[in-house]
């Protein structure tokens, strides 16, 4: 079964500052809860960015590698390696003025039988929603 998760956000700041932090996987460990360990990976595509994070839940440890196709002001993620049977995410971002973005965040997966617990609607919502918020406490902690 097919999970997903939406939320739509307005920060102020550009869509360039918000597409600089969306691919900046070394930062992702400071600031994105659970996550331990945050890499880029090599890439020589134009466009592309690969990285991998690592989380710890429950005492256990998930790689998570994904690659991020940036076009415009939307990026399409996909996992090349991790624990999920498949998952993608998408951030589209609209410009309001020129320091006030709306970001809209989807993301589709599935889990194996060994990870449904977290499947659960009101766990992807309450971790989709951390996620958001972490994310736009570090866009605003961040200096222009």
């Amino acid at each position: 079964m097919t999970t997903s998760f939406e939320v739509s956000e307005i920060f102020h700041a550009s869509p360039e500052k918000i597409l600089s932090l969306i691919n900046n996987f070394e930062l992702y460990k400071e600031f994105l809860p659970g996550c331990i360990e945050s890499t880029r990976l090599p890439c020589d595509e134009d466009g592309l960015v690969k990285g991998r994070l690592v989380f710890s839940i429950m005492s256990k440890t998930y790689s998570f590698e994904s690659i991020n196709k940036t076009h415009g002001f939307d990026v399409n993620i996909s996992q090349s390696q991790g624990p999920f049977i498949d998952f993608s995410a998408m951030w589209s971002l609209e410009l309001i003025d020129s320091n006030t973005t709306k970001v809209n965040f989807l993301t589709k997966f599935r889990l194996p039988f060994f990870l449904k617990i977290f499947a659960q609607q009101s766990i992807i919502e309450k971790i989709g929603t951390k996620f958001m918020q972490a994310f736009g406490e570090q866009l605003n902690a961040k200096k222009p």
